[in-house]
């Protein structure tokens, strides 16, 4: 099952159990997510979360139980030292790796589940 669907589901669980706030709050969430398309890919349902919690917090917009809810369909995150393992593993077996191809693995094996700031930070350093 996806992302979307995950939501869905969850949208009709809270309406049958009568949970009237996070009923109406999947229901925006939904919306903003299926703006572009009806069936969007995990990966830009995760993009459009993590897109409303970082305008969220810089606005103070959402109450922590609105970004409880949109946390928990996010991927887990990797420790800054999971990042750091990870990295050093794959700059071992590529010894002429380059912060794009690193960069590049990072989003393909690990899209989500990572914040690309720290990703980019670790890189830097374990090239040096």
């Amino acid at each position: 099952m996806n992302l979307i669907e995950t939501i869905s589901n969850d949208f009709m669980t809270a309406y049958k159990a009568k949970e009237i706030e996070k009923k109406d709050f999947l229901g925006v969430l939904k919306t903003e997510i299926t703006k572009e398309s009806k069936t969007p890919e995990d990966a830009l349902v995760i993009s459009k979360i993590k897109s409303m919690i970082k305008s969220a917090e810089a606005t103070n917009s959402l109450s922590e139980f609105e970004l409880n809810i949109l946390e928990g369909y996010l991927p887990k995150q990797l420790t800054n030292e999971q990042l750091t393992e990870i990295v050093s593993d794959y700059i071992s077996e590529n010894e002429n790796a380059n912060m794009g191809q690193i960069m590049g693995f990072l989003k393909d094996s690990y899209n989500g589940q990572y914040d690309g700031r720290l990703a980019s930070t670790v890189v830097k350093e374990l090239l040096q």
